[in-house]
């Protein structure tokens, strides 16, 4: 059997189809908009932004965890036109250019994952997904910015004035975005880490001789360095490179959607000498700043039916694997749930099972990857012991990632817990281990108010889910 999902991408459809609204037009929004289209419901995506500036620059990566999803909705050659599977890392010094070792992804470990890692652009995954979301049917308005949300009212007001509405609202607009402050109820931002990651795209023609190998293989490179660091892979074909790199933020309010302004030369120094043709012939890049962020506890709103997914909930450190990961995520599992939609009463509980089911995964692999950004960056003492047992393992022909002494490394095993979990399977689990109990024990109440000759009473919510607390296996299922 092929390691990439085989499963068929034709979904259980709803009986009860409901209008969704969703306030964001990124791959988050899309995401979720084409998720549940394809489930029988009705999707409407308001962006702020012209569909050009909403594309986004620069490079996206695409763990197995999320390039299995897209399998399962028929995307699998929409991507593969486009994005590149990439099968290895290359990891150097940032300063010197020092080899520090190679991971090769294992083939046992990706067969149980069911996807493949793929690297493309920003614009051109917001491309598949739009083509494939108008195709469904879902309606797409850009230019539209929200100034108002009323989740009682399920509305939104637009700068022209005019009011949308929809049976549940979605807020897909990011940490900036209006959904997020309704939800929280007041304005709530991450705290500057001084930490910056610089987005730009770099003709290959420039990649050095040394880093030859990553137009052959697709590989991925990454640069440790004194808080400093850089991590590229091929774009478009291999004609260009997509590069990252983190260094000091001199103003924690750089976000995605800025115009490029920065000049990759005044960060990128001091930088190993065969780079310099790079930093020469990039684009002005995009300033991210990397901010800490606390976990929220709420993503569904206490006043009405507007549910937070992708930033919005859980925003990431930028340029991490996992960022665009658990924002498509969240749409495939708020789907999944949805899918059994049968009665209006079941959607707040839906609400709240998606919430319950996505914390405790978002959480945990947010964590993980904040630890990785600075993992990258580490100076002084920490530093040198990283690059000495990356080097040791590399001299003895191993992957830099792997255990020391048959025993299993933490960090390999979360690799693998993180990249075979099969979000769409955790919401099949709960609808069978307490969805469908739940839709049983009312319709058995309800058989006996009638057995009683009077009208059946108000079932009460004998699982309340808004208080419930879901375990999420973390075993990669099968």
């Amino acid at each position: 059997m092929s390691s990439e999902s085989s499963r068929s991408n034709v979904p259980l459809q709803t009986s009860l189809p409901i209008n969704f609204l969703i306030i964001g037009g990124g791959i988050a929004g899309l995401a979720c908009a084409l998720a549940l289209q394809r489930v029988g419901h009705h999707a409407t995506v308001i962006e702020r932004n012209d569909r050009r500036s909403s594309r986004g620059e620069g490079g996206i990566r695409l763990p197995p965890n999320l390039s299995k999803i897209f399998f399962h909705w028929g995307l699998r050659d929409a991507l593969r036109e486009k994005a590149l599977i990439s099968h290895s890392i290359l990891f150097t010094r940032y300063e010197s250019g020092e080899y520090l070792g190679e991971q090769v992804w294992d083939r046992d470990v990706l067969r149980e994952t069911r996807g493949v890692f793929m690297v493309l652009t920003h614009a051109e995954l917001h491309d598949i997904l739009y083509d494939a979301a108008t195709r469904a049917g879902v309606r797409i308005r850009f230019n539209a910015e929200v100034v108002s949300i009323d989740p009682e009212e399920r509305e939104v007001e637009l700068a022209t004035g005019e009011t949308l509405s929809g049976d549940v609202l979605v807020g897909a607009d990011g940490e900036y975005g209006p959904s997020r402050t309704v939800v929280l109820g007041k304005e709530v931002r991450g705290g500057p880490t001084g930490l910056a990651m610089y987005d730009t795209i770099v003709p290959g023609k420039h990649l050095p001789e040394h880093l030859a190998s990553l137009q052959k293989d697709n590989g991925v490179f990454v640069a440790f360095g004194d808080r400093r660091a850089a991590l590229a892979y091929p774009v478009h074909g291999t004609q260009d490179f997509a590069f990252q790199f983190y260094g000091p933020d001199p103003n924690p309010e750089g976000k995605y959607g800025d115009p490029p302004s920065v000049a990759v030369a005044e960060i990128a120094r001091p930088l190993d000498s065969r780079l310099q043709g790079i930093v020469s012939n990039a684009r002005k890049a995009v300033r991210v700043s990397i901010r800490s962020h606390e976990d929220i506890d709420d993503w569904v709103g206490d006043d009405g039916r507007l549910v937070l997914i992708g930033e919005a909930a859980h925003p990431f450190p930028p340029g991490t694997i996992q960022a665009t990961a658990m924002a498509v995520e969240d749409g495939a599992v708020l789907a999944k749930l949805f899918s059994h939609l049968s009665e209006e009463r079941q959607i707040e509980s839906f609400l709240y099972a998606f919430q319950e089911l996505r914390q405790s995964r978002a959480r945990s692999v947010r964590a993980s990857e904040f630890g990785n950004a600075f993992f990258m960056t580490l100076d002084g003492e920490g530093a040198r012991q990283r690059d000495a047992a990356m080097k040791a393992k590399s001299a003895t022909g191993r992957n830099v990632l792997e255990g020391d002494s048959g025993e299993a490394n933490a960090l390999w095993e979360e690799v693998r817990t993180i990249f075979g979990y099969d979000c769409e399977d955790e919401a099949d689990d709960w609808w069978v281990q307490w969805g469908l109990l739940r839709e049983r024990a009312l319709s058995s109440q309800a058989g006996h108010g009638d057995d009683d000759g009077g009208d059946a009473p108000h079932a009460p919510p004998l699982l309340d889910f808004s208080a419930m607390t879901v375990q999420v296996s973390s075993t990669a299922s099968e």
